[in-house]
């Protein structure tokens, strides 16, 4: 297989896709290497990555919601209607902190932000 089809197999794999998880470990990883910059992070291009996938397991579960709720069928989670569910960085990162070490290469990004939200926004409150 040339160079040419090669590259472009593996594009359009990767834009058919979905969105890969992170799993916990080496998310907190890139955390720590950002947040040894201090003041600085906020110029790092990974800072913005990190805050990217934060944004897509947060849009990947909104959609799970939305499709739960269209179907009649329960929710992990209940925001209030009329706010945007909202994670503060530091409930995001404590949440993470808490995952035991033998579970953080197994445990994604995703199921950590779910279970802050399952917290915040119980339902049958």
């Amino acid at each position: 297989m040339s160079l040419r089809r090669f590259l472009a197999a593996a594009i359009i794999l990767v834009s058919a896709s979905p969105a890969l998880a992170t799993d916990v470990e080496s998310f907190l990883v890139r955390v720590h290497k950002v947040q040894r910059l201090g003041p600085f992070a906020f110029f790092s291009p990974e800072f913005y990555r990190l805050k990217h996938l934060v944004e897509a397991d947060g849009e990947e579960l909104k959609t799970e919601y939305a499709e739960l709720k269209a179907a009649g069928r329960p929710t992990a989670f209940c925001p209030p209607v009329a706010d945007k569910p909202r994670v503060s960085p530091n409930e995001y990162l404590a949440a993470l902190k808490a995952v035991p070490a033998e579970r953080r290469r197994v445990t994604t990004t995703k199921d950590v932000l779910r279970t802050v939200l399952e917290r915040k926004y119980p339902c049958g409150r």
